[in-house]
């Protein structure tokens, strides 16, 4: 399977794993992708998939760190509902007691970690 296909993969994973806690950010999320022409998700999620099929091998590993921080982002990350909140690692796991500061300092830091990694990859991939 070429690194292309794979990062179509993970992306497609992360969207399922944001699927499992269905709740007020990702029907906002789905509004503000659909009225600009995708652009959201088209600068969140493109580069990923452009190094993929782009990048020269020596990119690989920083390609799958990216891989890596995106799949924890969509894991931990809790989405507001009408009575409570849920991050799909909670819906998977059924624990609630997975939440808190310490799950919302790692998605802070995994997802600035990520967007971090965009310009790196696509700026690795053209030079390469």
């Amino acid at each position: 399977m070429s690194m292309g296909l794979a990062q179509i993969a993970v992306v497609g994973l992360a969207v399922l794993l944001r699927l499992t806690a269905f709740g007020w950010f990702a029907i906002i999320a789905a509004i503000v992708s659909a009225m600009p022409l995708g652009i959201v998700p088209a600068i969140v999620l493109g580069p990923l998939i452009y190094a993929g099929f782009s990048a020269p091998q020596s990119a690989w590993p920083l390609l799958i760190a990216a891989d890596l921080l995106l799949l924890v982002c969509a894991l931990i990350f809790e989405d507001g509902g009408d009575n409570t909140s849920a991050s799909p690692l909670q819906v998977l796991t059924g624990s609630r007691g997975l939440s808190g500061r310490a799950t919302d300092k790692a998605f802070r830091f995994c997802g600035i970690a990520y967007l971090l990694t965009l310009p790196a990859l696509v700026i690795w991939t053209i030079a390469g």
